[in-house]
């Protein structure tokens, strides 16, 4: 409690030294407030020219289109394009159309008025609702509404601009990445068909590859060994029971002559002659089985002569009973039986041969075939890859160029021009008012400030207790001044000096704030009448 009172005696004393020392506020104040005012009544009104604009992000093309052309978020390249509205290629851009580059004398001058654009021109926007607002504000109402038309423009052409440049950028990279993978991919058909040409019978993933005509081949050597072995097998029953015939029986006559004889050969020779015909028409007499049916045709007609000359012998070695022998049936087809099978034989081990030789090249290349396969493979690789991604171009280019159509017909991204720019009859700053009431605040401060520091570098004792804390000595009593009417009369006086003072600065501050109300006025009547 007693801290308190201290501190409510210290705030005592500081603000009673104030009011001794008020002369110095009332000073400061007359110092200060008429030049801060006048400062502020010289400054020039300025005009704040305004527009709002709200962008259409979402069309009707934008579900129709989803899927078959490239969809961009416009509402982040909208913002996007807010933010660098006010760069300085579209400053200068913005400067020369509304001539204020007139103003620049040099570079410098120039540079300035960039940079006095960039921190004058202001654009807002009000977040999701996709609602710009540009303001600027100039001495020059006409100049603050050509300023905020051209940033307006600026904006919306800014937007069509840079859609097309980047639609025809991507273009020319589409197209040349197209031409590049198209010559890729002929290359790599014609890597891909050469290799098909020289390996074409061991490709993996053809339509006979390596294993399965290793199989196959195998397969048809095991069907040809079983019936050749089979054929062998027919082959010696039938000789075994020709050897157990009699070529002929001697139950009718013979005629004596060859010429007039059938043998058992005649109709195997007439069937491998006519053999030999079809064959000699598919291929040349060179042909295994062409070689081979013209050595079973020989020898067939060397068993002919061989029967006819010792059936000639018997006929010589036996006179008259010749005539009586006849040939045996049984026989003649059991010869025919077992040439039949000789020749069924000799043309199965031909083929056996043949696919034994095959089995064999096909054996001799089983230590190529991962080297092929993974060369296959590599190829079909880079070709898949390049196909992917030149049809993967083509894709694009498709979606590229019906997005552009789409952008051509103005259609993506809509500007919607709500509150076109317009300036307000009155001058929208500066705020004198707001001035006018800050240099008089700073100057009655400034002044309070002096009267405070006057107060502590000479203080006056008003109190008994003041002098007690400053001289830590007991204070026995207090001596009124003799003549405390004359310092009475002073205080008043300096009291009335203080108020008509400080209300002639009142009144001057009253007076230039209703100036401003009166000259508001007046320039919204003024320009009514130009308008």
């Amino acid at each position: 409690m007693k801290e308190i009172q201290q501190l409510l005696e210290l705030a005592y004393t500081y603000l009673q030294g104030i009011w001794l020392r008020r002369r110095y506020i009332i000073i400061t104040a007359w110092l200060i407030c008429p030049v801060g005012w006048a400062y502020v009544y010289q400054l020039p009104p300025t005009f704040e020219a305004s527009s709002r604009l709200y962008v259409e992000t979402r069309t009707f093309l934008e579900p129709l289109l989803r899927g078959l052309a490239i969809q961009t978020n416009s509402e982040d390249e909208i913002k996007m394009m807010a933010r660098t509205l006010l760069s300085r290629p579209n400053l200068e851009k913005i400067a020369r159309a509304t001539d204020l580059d007139i103003q620049a004398r040099d570079e410098k001058q120039f540079e300035a008025l960039i940079d006095s654009l960039q921190k004058q021109i202001k654009i807002s926007g009000t977040g999701r609702e996709n609602i710009f607002v540009i303001a600027y504000s100039n001495p020059q109402p006409q100049t603050a509404l050509k300023v905020v038309q051209e940033t307006l423009n600026t904006f919306v052409e800014s937007r069509i601009g840079t859609s097309r440049a980047e639609s025809i950028a991507a273009e020319r990279f589409l197209n040349s990445e197209i031409a590049d993978y198209e010559r890729r991919l002929m290359q790599a058909e014609v890597r891909l068909s050469d290799f098909k040409k020289n390996r074409l019978n061991v490709l993996p993933g053809s339509e006979r590859d390596y294993y399965s005509q290793m199989s196959s081949e195998v397969q048809r050597l095991d069907s040809a060994r079983l019936e050749l072995k089979e054929l062998e097998t027919r082959l010696a029953s039938a000789r075994s029971q020709l050897a157990g015939e009699e070529p002929v029986f001697g139950i009718m006559p013979f005629a004596g002559s060859s010429g007039g004889v059938a043998t058992q050969f005649d109709e195997r020779i007439r069937a491998l002659q006519g053999q030999m015909d079809s064959l000699l028409i598919r291929f040349t007499e060179n042909h295994p089985d062409v070689m081979e049916t013209k050595r079973l045709l020989e020898r067939l007609e060397q068993q002919r002569e061989e029967e006819l000359q010792v059936l000639a012998q018997m006929s010589v070695d036996r006179p008259g009973q010749g005539s009586g022998f006849n040939q045996n049936t049984v026989y003649q087809e059991l010869r025919i039986s077992v040439a039949r099978l000789e020749t069924e034989v000799a043309s199965t081990r031909v083929r056996v041969q043949a696919f034994e030789a095959r089995v064999n090249d096909l054996e001799s290349k089983l230590n190529l075939i991962p080297e092929i396969e993974a060369e296959f493979t590599a190829l079909n690789r880079d070709y898949d890859v390049t196909k992917s991604k030149y049809e993967a171009l083509l894709n694009r280019r498709e979606q590229a160029e019906l997005s552009r159509r789409a952008d051509a017909s103005e259609q993506d991204v809509q500007f919607n021009i709500i509150e076109p720019p317009r300036v307000p009859l009155t001058p929208s700053g500066p705020n004198r008012g707001l001035f006018y009431t800050l240099v008089l605040v700073l100057g009655v401060g400034a002044g309070i400030g002096m009267a405070f520091l006057r107060s502590l570098i000479s203080p006056v004792l008003s109190r008994a207790s003041q002098l007690q804390s400053i001289s830590n000595l007991p204070v026995f009593g207090v001596v009124s001044h003799t003549d405390k009417s004359k310092i009475l009369r002073q205080v008043r006086l300096h009291f009335l000096y203080f108020t008509m003072l400080s209300g002639g600065l009142l009144l001057c501050y009253v007076a230039l704030l209703s100036n401003e109300v009166l000259f508001g006025r007046s320039a919204e009547l003024l320009l009514r009448v130009i308008r």
